[in-house]
């Protein structure tokens, strides 16, 4: 699964001009990027200012390692706005084993994507947002994120102690996600730290160009499990554990077996098509190869020849797509050895029965060594509801 860096939100329709010249001057801020305590990346942007508004920048570099494989992955967003910090347009690039890009411009009737859709007109990109905020110190209104798809939720920004801000995104899919953000001198953040303890800290030029070793990002976020095995764990989470198939939640314990059946709402009544999904299975495993180096993407799930356990969780709910079986994507934990790391699966109803389905190691059902955090469609806006679950686990041992 891939890293995710949480922007600072917020977001209005702003009235004012920035209120003198020294506002409007062009700057440029770098930050190093942070996850367990280990540097994971760089951050640069440039705020450059003319008669006719601003140009933001912000070019975002992550190396890090996902077992043996090096990932260099580059997001650059330029945003163009008026003199009102009104969005005017929005280009998203993201260059790793591939190159993607997408756009958003506004105009009367709202926001329109390359991707497809809209968005309402008083939507702010989230990257802008620091720049409203320094300007005016809180605000509240619809945000999106460019980086994820152009993910709108609904934002709100507010000052909790001097120089300290807490940032809130109740996104349209359900979750929310936050940040705690620290102001430097100059009105721009000094510190942030999102849900899922990425900080993003303010550094000089020279700084942020320092060499830095490359770390596992699985390792990085995995959390070790307490105790000997055996079928339940204990987490200290604050999220509700769905009711999908390998599991079984009682408050903060969980029981694992392949063969509990969950109790997802029933999908319609058919013929048994459990040799379907595995036919399904089959093909995605056929077609893809394991490559922890190759970025999942929603929008090349159906197309995707290598990649990671979201990948194959997403090739395959759009071949069962396809095939008209109501399928939905889980993220979640797998148990590895002694400790959970990140992982993503779906759950397919058979026409009798929903059962897990993990096409990276081609379990159908699987259950037994996965943990479902929350479950959602196969697209943007649910792996960024995924994904903010995931924050909310700090701990696990197990139970005798």
């Amino acid at each position: 699964m891939r890293l995710v860096v949480f922007a600072v939100l917020a977001g209005c329709a702003p009235r004012t001009l920035p209120s003198d010249t020294a506002e409007r001057a062009d700057r440029v801020r770098h930050y190093t990027i942070w996850l367990g305590g280990a540097r994971v990346g760089t951050a640069v942007e440039h705020e450059t200012w003319s008669r006719t508004g601003v140009q933001l920048t912000r070019d975002e570099r992550l190396r890090f390692l996902r077992g043996d494989a090096e990932i260099e992955l580059t997001t650059a967003i330029v945003i163009d706005a008026d003199q009102y910090l009104r969005a005017r347009s929005v280009r998203w690039t993201e260059r790793g084993a591939d190159v993607h890009t997408a756009d958003a411009t506004r105009d009367r009737t709202g926001w329109q994507l390359s991707t497809g859709g809209r968005l309402a007109q008083a939507a702010v990109p989230a990257e802008l947002v620091p720049l409203l905020v320094r300007r005016d110190g809180a605000f509240a209104g619809t945000v999106f994120l460019p980086a994820r798809g152009f993910v709108a939720g609904t934002g709100r920004i507010e000052p909790v102690a001097p120089g300290r801000l807490v940032a809130r995104l109740a996104l349209d899919a359900g979750p929310i996600v936050e940040a705690t953000i620290d102001l430097d001198r100059d009105g721009a953040p000094a510190r942030v730290v999102d849900g899922e303890g990425v900080i993003a800290i303010r550094a000089s030029e020279a700084q942020a160009n320092e060499p830095f070793r490359a770390v596992d990002l699985i390792a990085a976020t995995a959390i070790p499990i307490a105790g000997h095995a055996s079928s339940r764990i204990a987490l200290d989470a604050s999220v509700a554990l769905p009711a999908v198939p390998g599991q079984l939640a009682r408050g903060a314990v969980v029981e694992l077996d392949a063969s509990l059946a969950g109790s997802l709402p029933a999908g319609p009544p058919t013929r048994d098509r459990a040799h379907e999904i595995r036919a399904l299975v089959s093909a995605v495993r056929s077609r893809i190869t394991p490559d922890l180096g190759v970025p999942a993407s929603a929008r090349d799930a159906s197309t995707a020849t290598a990649g990671d356990c979201t990948t194959f969780a997403l090739a395959y709910a759009a071949l069962a797509a396809r095939r008209g079986i109501p399928t939905r994507v889980v993220t979640g934990l797998r148990v590895d050895g002694d400790r959970l790391v990140r992982h993503r699966w779906a759950v397919s109803w058979t026409g009798t029965r929903w059962i897990a389905i993990d096409a990276a190691y081609g379990a159908v059902p699987a259950g037994g060594n996965l943990i479902g955090l929350a479950v959602h469609d196969a697209d943007d806006a649910g792996l960024v509801a995924g994904e903010a679950a995931l924050a909310h686990v700090r701990a696990a041992r197990w139970l005798d």
